[in-house]
């Protein structure tokens, strides 16, 4: 199917399509584990003059080290549990879901976590592994990343990891600054230090929160020096009130303020006390998009801190990134301000509603020049 045919499509049938093509990429994906499984069994590999599956995965088949990685795990999970192929094809696991419940899979329990793990989310389903087999939580910390070194070619790991990769800490690592003159670091000292960050794909330390239990949590992230000054500046103001070293306590604190403060210019919070009532500006003096604290908390309650966008069958977007508040009406036509005529909605779908309501040409005018949405 060429470009010119699939820009015809209508959004029903391109939408079609997709979910077609979705399942036989999973199904193309199954088939490849099942022939790398016999692949391997066969040790074909030394006889195309590679030393391990692993090699002529990157040396012959050209994948990349965390695409060869996971499909090799995938497939020896697969070799031990083959009932949970069906799951792959429809799409109930995926690879990555596949090699997360491998670490916790028996004969015994693997019906009852493929029922727990379906179409559950990478994090969802590491969740549930943490829960079957709680994972050590390492000590908290603040620690210096090393210099990075010069780009070089490196050649590839001989053999990939089987197990799962160490359990992140709630490390706050912190790219190098001056070497000299330099005064010390009360939470470096105070705090032990925690496993180094894992690098991704590409070589970049990423932020990362894995669950170590049913109900806790370990977090990795890098931040730069104002940062971490800031954060030990904020552990010294609390050192009367906080058990030192206590890095997690610190966060929530600084967490919960910033929830205060946002929630309630967002309406998700109450204030702890009303200020005394104000005279109301005449309203015809009034911005006719600006929304009163009280209606951004009253629908904030009503739909549930979610969008409301729905489907034609019903299905409900339910996202929390990037809220808006959205008038149904647009104070451009007489729209008011009110409960009733405001509603939640994802910036995705506030700007949907409005190329809806004023066309796609005029809305790329308004993207273009960087202005706020017409529909408020």
């Amino acid at each position: 199917m060429n470009a010119i045919t699939i820009a015809s499509l209508d959004t029903k049938a391109l939408a079609l399509r997709l979910h077609d093509l979705a399942g036989e990429e999973r199904a193309i994906q199954v088939d490849f584990l099942l022939h790398l499984d016999e692949f391997d069994r066969r040790r074909a590999y030394l006889e195309e003059g590679y030393g391990s599956l692993w090699d002529w995965c990157l040396r012959s088949l050209h994948l990349r080290e965390c695409a060869a990685g996971l499909r090799i795990a995938a497939m020896r999970v697969l070799r031990k549990f083959p009932r949970l192929e069906p799951a792959l094809r429809d799409g109930r696991l995926c690879m990555s879901t596949l090699t997360l419940l491998g670490q916790v899979l028996t004969e015994e329990n693997a019906d009852e976590l493929l029922a727990r793990a379906t179409y559950g989310t990478k994090a969802e389903v590491d969740s549930l592994v943490a829960s079957v087999k709680p994972r050590p939580a390492p000590a908290d910390g603040v620690r210096r990343l090393p210099v990075p070194r010069p780009a070089t070619a490196a050649a590839p790991t001989a053999v990939p990891p089987d197990g799962p990769a160490p359990a992140p800490g709630l490390t706050v690592a912190v790219p190098p600054g001056p070497q000299s003159g330099e005064r010390p670091d009360p939470l470096a000292s105070d705090l032990a230090p925690a496993v180094a960050p894992a690098a991704s794909c590409h070589g970049v330390p990423a932020a990362e929160m894995r669950a170590v239990s049913g109900d806790r949590w370990s977090l990795r992230v890098s931040i730069d020096r104002d940062l971490k000054d800031e954060l030990e500046t904020l552990t010294m103001l609390l050192s009367h009130v906080l058990p030192r070293g206590d890095l997690a306590a610190v966060l929530r604190e600084a967490i919960r303020c910033g929830i205060e403060k946002h929630g309630k210019r967002k309406g998700a919070v109450e204030a702890a006390r009303r200020r005394s009532a104000r005279p109301q500006a005449p309203e015809a003096g009034r911005n006719p998009r600006a929304i009163p604290i009280e209606v951004r908390r009253a629908v904030w309650r009503r739909d549930g801190g979610r969008c409301t966008w729905t489907t034609p069958d019903g299905r409900r977007c339910d996202s929390r990134w990037q809220l808006e508040f959205d008038h149904v009406e647009s104070p451009l036509i007489g729209g008011r301000s009110t409960v009733e005529n405001v509603r939640l909605r994802c910036r995705g779908h506030n700007l949907l509603y409005a190329e809806e309501v004023y066309g796609r040409e005029h809305m790329d005018r308004f993207r273009r020049e960087g202005r706020m949405v017409p529909n408020g």
